[in-house]
């Protein structure tokens, strides 16, 4: 398979780089600068490879069904290296564009291979660390800029159901089955064996309502609020009942 590749762009430097093309191996002349793309007939190997340009670094493009376009792995199996190191100077803009189509899958797919020892107690699929004391950036960020999705904005899945979700409707559901929706703005589901579905360390405020609620839907129970300062009940029939004074 034919590679192609413009070996010099603005600066560039290396160190040894080898060609293997039909089963030998071969140095590479270098390319002129802003000179014409190089093809080789086989892989290329490079040590030191590094670019430092005011121009674009580097572009790699595949039409394979099959293969990655760019592959980057850190073979080593202790220290502190990484396999991919990214770093921005520019304030103005993002240090990373990702762009995807995809129907099935996450535009961004993270795979956290965990030990089943339970070793890894410290470790995570993501971390997020704002590192300037005194910043006012925000850990995670979601919008539709361009329209309200339907899907949820974010979803916790975790012993068979959605244990924290937010629907495109803004709703929030705790501990709801997988893909329900939930019943009210914030709806917490007790689960078998727990003590409770809600507890507060603290005081609750319930302010007064803007209307007072003229029934109880089929899911039954009643509804509890405050009017005036003071606190009433209404439950499946039409009289509410106050439960104590402003």
């Amino acid at each position: 398979m034919a590679v192609s590749r413009r070996l010099f762009l603005g600066g560039f430097t290396a160190g040894a780089v080898t060609v293997a093309a039909a089963g030998a191996a071969s140095p590479a002349a270098a390319a002129e600068a802003e000179g014409p793309t190089t093809t080789f007939d086989g892989p290329v190997a490079a040590e030191g490879f590094r670019t430092d340009s005011t121009i674009n670094s580097g572009f790699f493009k595949t039409t394979s069904t099959t293969d990655h376009a760019v592959t980057v792995w850190q073979a080593g199996t202790a220290g502190s290296g990484v396999a991919l190191n990214i770093v921005s100077d520019n304030p103005d803009d993002s240090a990373v564009y990702l762009r995807g189509t995809e129907k099935a899958h996450g535009t961004l797919k993270i795979s956290h291979t965990g030990h089943a020892d339970g070793s890894d107690q410290k470790a995570s699929a993501l971390s997020i660390d704002l590192l300037t004391a005194g910043t006012a950036a925000q850990g995670i960020f979601v919008k539709a800029g361009n329209g309200p999705t339907t899907g949820n904005l974010i979803c916790l899945r975790n012993n068979g159901r959605d244990d924290f979700v937010v629907k495109g409707s803004g709703r929030v559901g705790i501990g709801m089955s997988v893909g329900a929706n939930p019943w009210s703005q914030l709806h917490v589901v007790q689960q078998q064996g727990t003590d409770s579905a809600l507890m507060v360390e603290g005081t609750v405020r319930i302010v007064d309502v803007a209307s007072v609620p003229t029934g109880v839907d089929s899911k039954g129970g009643g509804v509890l609020y405050a009017k005036d300062g003071e606190l009433w009940w209404r439950g499946p029939g039409t009289t509410p009942t106050r439960i104590a004074p402003a």
